[in-house]
């Protein structure tokens, strides 16, 4: 006798039943409606469990059917969904393992511009301003290792290493750690609320493959570092070089935040945008310049306030008026506006010896709003005004507007 399927029992069974017994006898129009709803969803779900049958015999071995036995059938797909079911825990197992050991995040930046440099040429464009993916290994409490890659349209199109490090420490527990690897040394700080870079970055942020020995207790904190440059006093042997430290205080109330630091490096002219430039004037082989940096950052209750500081502290190489400084002050309002929370912002910055490389002034505007979550949209108007004829500058204004959208999670 051929076996039947489900389907086809429940047919059975219900033809049966109504031999037997009146359909739908002495029940209420509500009642036969909710049985006639409840036979159809049996239907449904019996065309569905035949046809998943149906799919389970088509992955059995190519047999002659007229030897297969119905327990040969059953083994069969009672081993294909038990192989199945050891793969869904699988996934489900290293799904687990990957969420609880790497801490993966990612942000995405897509800006539209138009602007007006200081020679009056007009520009204006779309472009993905950021993709960055961070990943944090953590399998022991003591030690973690971080990676983010990085791309910058505009650049050379390339994804890039941003940072690869290795921390060794745990912080809640003993206050000391060890940093090692490719990072952005811990000179200046830049926090902003604006789309652009604060100047004090363009002068001042440091990536290297650098050895880092810190400490953070009880608000406290700071570092020492020390890597090899690019530069090199007075040619010769290339060697680690190049140190500084930074220390700091931060607090926090219900209310109230406060973060206070100040950093040293003996090199300032190994930071990143004073580096192009001092490759640019044949200067990498002068004597090293160091620099100093401070900085304040506050919220009490919505209001937020930045200020920052950093320089050099002499004339760099042979050049004469060439001490690059540069200043951010900066001021913020949180809000929500329909619920959705909202942030408005105002910044002066400044810098000092950088004639025909950035402005002498910039005043700069901003908004922002978080439209979904991880979602913001944010709006940005920029003033420069640029150095003096006489000081190597052209004398005249610029301005851009920005507009980005950014996720982040």
């Amino acid at each position: 006798m051929k076996k039947k399927t489900r389907k086809t029992l429940l047919l059975a069974g219900l033809f049966a039943f109504g031999a037997a017994t009146p359909l739908f006898a002495g029940q209420t129009p509500d009642e036969i409606k909710s049985l006639k709803i409840l036979v159809q969803k049996l239907l449904q779900q019996n065309q569905q469990l035949a046809k998943r049958v149906s799919q389970l015999e088509k992955q059995l071995p190519v047999q002659n059917t007229a030897s297969v036995k119905d327990e040969d059938i059953e083994q069969q797909v009672t081993k294909i969904l038990r192989h199945k079911e050891e793969e869904r825990m699988q996934k489900e197992y290293f799904g687990h393992m990957i969420n609880r050991y790497v801490d993966f995040s990612g942000l995405v930046e897509v800006e539209g511009s138009a602007s007006q440099d200081f020679e009056g040429v007009n520009e204006s464009k779309f472009e993905l301003a950021t993709v960055e993916l961070g990943f944090v290994g953590k399998v022991s409490d003591w030690a973690s290792a971080h990676l983010t890659l990085l791309y910058e349209e505009g650049g050379d199109d390339k994804v890039l290493v941003d940072d690869a490090h290795i921390i060794l420490g745990n912080t809640d527990k003993f206050p000391l750690y060890l940093d090692a690897g490719r990072q952005y040394v811990p000179f200046g700080n830049f926090t902003t609320n604006m789309i652009s870079d604060p100047l004090t970055l363009e002068i001042a942020e440091t990536q290297e493959t650098a050895l880092q020995i810190g400490f953070k207790a009880a608000g406290a904190y700071g570092s020492v570092f020390a890597f090899n440059g690019d530069t090199n006093e007075g040619g010769g042997d290339s060697q680690i070089e190049q140190f500084g430290a930074n220390i700091g205080y931060a607090l926090e109330r219900d209310s109230f935040s406060l973060d206070i630091g100040m950093s040293y490096m003996n090199s300032i002219g190994d930071s990143d945008g004073l580096g192009d430039i001092l490759k640019e004037k044949n200067l990498l082989t002068a004597d090293y310049v160091s620099g100093i940096g401070a900085y304040a950052i506050t919220h009490i209750g919505p209001v937020s306030l930045i200020g920052e500081y950093i320089t050099a502290l002499d004339d760099i190489g042979n050049e004469t008026n060439f001490q690059p400084m540069a200043f951010n002050i900066e001021t913020g309002y949180a809000f929500h506006i329909r619920g959705l929370e909202s942030t408005v912002a105002i910044a002066y910055q400044g810098t000092d010896d950088m004639a025909g490389y950035l402005p002498e002034s910039r005043f700069l505007g901003s908004f922002a709003i978080g439209i979904f979550p991880g979602t913001t949209f944010a709006v940005e108007w920029a003033h420069d005004k640029d150095y003096d004829k006489a000081d190597g500058g052209t004398d005249e204004s610029a301005d851009a507007f920005t507009a980005q959208l950014a996720y982040e999670f």
